[in-house]
């Protein structure tokens, strides 16, 4: 390799992290995530309320953007099959209906993302989800996927711990290089 060609190199690297550093940091200052009490969520230390199963219903937890904000808004769906996290998983990827969605309620999941398997690990559970869940769009939509997740998952497990897959990979990091912490309940 010729010095001309190393030093090109050099600032193909630069430029390409320099880039990268840009796409993050803006990615990441898009929206402010806020619960139903409108407190900024990076604030909340402590685990999410866990809510009890009621029948064959569960919480399903979507978005409702308002300007520069997104809240996170609980509903209630009625379960389908035996294995209720499969089925609530399901609800949460399949997003708000028709309805929900002329009430302002979106996600932030990605159309497209499927739900490969629920397995139970002694008292724990992994799910593991396709890769388009873990697509790219900023940090910030990919932490709010994450909210959405955890408390969907919370409201039919309880204390029992969940990790996250992607493609049978435990996630890690997203693409964007968010950390995620695992399990993602805790």
């Amino acid at each position: 390799m010729t010095i001309s060609s190393r030093a090109t190199r050099l600032v193909q690297i630069a430029v390409g992290t320099l880039a990268g550093s840009v796409v993050l940091l803006t990615g990441c200052a898009e929206r402010k995530i806020l619960t139903g009490s409108a407190v900024p969520q990076r604030q909340h230390a402590e685990r999410a309320v866990q809510a009890e199963l009621v029948g064959n219903t569960a919480e399903v937890w979507f978005v409702k953007p308002g300007g520069e904000n997104l809240e996170l808004v609980k509903v209630s769906r009625k379960l389908n099959g035996k294995d209720k996290l499969e089925a609530a998983i399901t609800e949460l990827l399949h997003g708000p209906t028709g309805e929900e969605e002329g009430q302002g309620l979106a996600t932030e999941i990605p159309k497209g993302t499927i739900l490969l398997g629920v397995t139970p690990l002694d008292d724990d559970y992994e799910i593991d989800l396709s890769r388009r869940f873990a697509a790219s769009g900023g940090g910030a939509s990919m932490e709010t996927r994450m909210e959405q997740l955890k408390r969907t998952v919370t409201s039919v497990v309880g204390a029992r711990k969940v990790y996250l897959n992607v493609e049978g990979k435990r996630l890690v990091a997203s693409s964007d290089g968010l950390e995620i912490q695992q399990p993602i309940n805790y």
